[in-house]
């Protein structure tokens, strides 16, 4: 982070101080939530506590795995988190503040020397077994483009990126989706065992969001925080977003 980023936040918090506190979950095995092989947190995690506090709250940002963000997201309690993709699915599921980041360059990755793994065009994967969180919008997009749940073959659900990585190294899955970053954040070690075989052609609009238990208080706060720091160029200079 750079300087004016430090003392901006500064600002923000002093501002803060005695403001009403509001609670943010952060999937927490996403590359965007933290900086990598670190826990201090990445931009667009940065860029959410200013919105918070532009917003007039004092901002507590919990990290949580997706699945237990889904969890909370279907109760009857106030849920704000991010990142969540912005999807024709979700679209009427969620209250969406702002988008964060876009993210292009999705793979299916398999182990190194899966020559059994021929894989030139998208159907030619539905033969595999492919790891996939549940509700993940990468498991959307495969289940829009006809891929079924399974167990011999098809979607298998995982909690994580990195026992994807784990079940794809152990020959218990065939194949993952992930984004170059999911890769780079959730590949520590043993990244040379895996390598790409095609492009998925899916795109995502990262966003903050929200579910439908949030007051509208809260909500046009955050999205009139959200536009603020718009206007003003904070979210270009701390995510290098437009």
């Amino acid at each position: 982070m750079s300087m004016a980023f430090f003392l901006l936040l500064i600002f923000l918090n002093c501002s803060a101080a005695h403001a009403e506190r509001l609670i943010i979950y952060v999937e927490d095995s996403q590359p965007y939530a933290y900086i990598k092989n670190s826990k201090s947190p990445a931009p667009i995690t940065d860029f959410v506590r200013a919105i918070a506090i532009r917003a007039g709250y004092e901002p507590e940002i919990r990290p949580l795995s997706w699945i237990g963000i889904m969890h909370l997201v279907n109760s009857s309690q106030q849920v704000i988190f991010f990142p969540v993709a912005r999807t024709t699915f979700r679209e009427e599921k969620y209250i969406w503040l702002g988008g964060l980041i876009h993210v292009r360059g999705y793979y299916l990755y398999k182990k190194k020397g899966r020559s059994d793994i021929q894989i030139s065009k998208l159907e030619d994967a539905k033969p595999y077994r492919i790891g996939v969180i549940e509700d993940d919008a990468r498991e959307q997009f495969l289940k829009s483009n006809d891929f079924k749940m399974g167990h011999t073959r098809g979607l298998i659900h995982i909690r994580d990126n990195n026992e994807g990585l784990r079940l794809l190294s152990v020959g218990r899955l065939d194949l993952l989706p992930l984004s170059q970053d999911n890769f780079d954040l959730n590949c520590a070690t043993f990244c040379l065992e895996y390598v790409t075989t095609i492009n998925l052609g899916l795109e995502l609009d990262l966003q903050l969001g929200a579910n439908k238990a949030t007051s509208t208080e809260v909500t046009e706060r955050l999205r009139h925080a959200y536009r603020s720091l718009q206007k003003d160029g904070t979210h270009q200079r701390m995510t290098g977003e437009n």
